[in-house]
C-alpha cells in the first residue's frame, strides 16, 4: 500500500509537472508570435521613416492642417497597434489562461480591423476567483465587444484592468451604434438583438454572478460606447 500510494503521488507529481510545462510552452509560443509580429511591423516602420517625414512636410508647405491632422491620426493608430502588441506579454499579463485568451481575441479583433487598446494596473497572477469562471466571463465579454465593435465605424475596444483596496477591477468598453440597448433586458437568458440562437452569454455572466458572492458585474452605454464592469471583492 505504501508503494502505490508513493508511486500515485509521483505519477500525480510528475503529470502536474508535464502540464505545467505544456502550459509554459503555449504561452512562450503566443509570445514568439506577438513578438515576430511586432518585430515586423517595426521593420516597416523604419523603412517608411524617411517617407512618413517627407509627407508630413509636404503637408506643411501646403499648410494643410486639415490633411496632416488626418494623416496624424492615421500614423498615431499604428502607433498604438505596435504599443499594444508591446503590452502583450507573459510578464505583463502574468496569468497563463487570461494571457492566452487576450491574445487569441486581441488577433481576432484584429483580423475584423477593430483596434483593441490595452491598460494593465493590477497583478493579474493573483485573480481573486476561480479562473475557470474569471475566462469564461472574461471571453464571453469580449466576444460581445467585438461583434458590436466590427460593425461600427470607430471599430474600438478598450480594456482595462486595475484595482483598488477592496476590489479588482476589469472595464471592457466598446464602441457600438445603439445607444438604446437595455442593459437589465441584456443579462436575461436567451434576450439578444441578434435574433433567435443569441443571447445567453450575458445570462451565463448573470448566473455566476449570483452564487459568488465576491464578484459584481454590470454594464452602461453612453455615447455610443457600451462599457461592461466586472468588480471582484477581496475575500475578508
Amino acid at each position: 500500500l505504501l508503494l502505490y500510494f508513493f508511486i500515485s503521488m509521483y505519477s500525480i507529481l510528475r503529470t502536474n509537472k508535464l502540464e505545467q510545462t505544456t502550459q509554459d510552452l503555449e504561452t512562450q509560443k503566443i509570445y514568439n508570435k506577438t513578438l515576430s509580429i511586432l518585430h515586423d511591423n517595426i521593420r516597416c516602420f523604419k523603412h517608411d521613416f524617411n517617407n512618413i517625414v517627407q509627407v508630413i512636410g509636404g503637408y506643411i508647405e501646403l499648410n494643410d492642417m486639415e490633411g496632416l491632422n488626418k494623416y496624424y491620426q492615421s500614423l498615431l493608430k499604428e502607433c498604438k497597434l505596435n504599443n499594444n502588441l508591446n503590452l502583450l506579454n507573459p510578464e505583463t499579463i502574468n496569468n497563463p489562461s487570461i494571457y492566452s485568451l487576450l491574445n487569441n481575441k486581441y488577433y481576432q479583433a484584429s483580423e475584423l480591423g477593430i483596434t483593441m487598446n490595452l491598460e494593465i494596473f493590477t497583478d493579474l497572477s493573483n485573480i481573486n476567483f476561480n479562473i475557470y469562471e474569471f475566462t469564461r466571463i472574461l471571453g464571453i465579454l469580449l466576444d460581445n465587444a467585438i461583434e458590436a465593435a466590427k460593425d461600427t465605424d470607430e471599430k474600438l475596444i478598450e480594456i482595462i484592468f486595475k484595482s483598488d483596496s477592496k476590489k479588482q477591477i476589469f472595464i471592457i468598453e466598446n464602441s457600438c451604434n445603439d445607444n438604446n440597448i437595455s442593459t437589465t433586458k441584456i443579462f436575461e437568458k436567451g434576450y439578444s438583438t441578434k435574433g433567435a440562437g443569441h443571447g445567453f452569454g450575458l445570462s451565463i455572466v448573470k448566473d455566476i454572478s449570483k452564487y459568488n458572492h465576491n464578484i459584481e458585474s454590470f454594464s452602461d452605454v453612453d455615447n455610443n460606447k457600451f462599457k461592461q464592469t466586472v468588480l471582484i471583492y477581496y475575500k475578508k
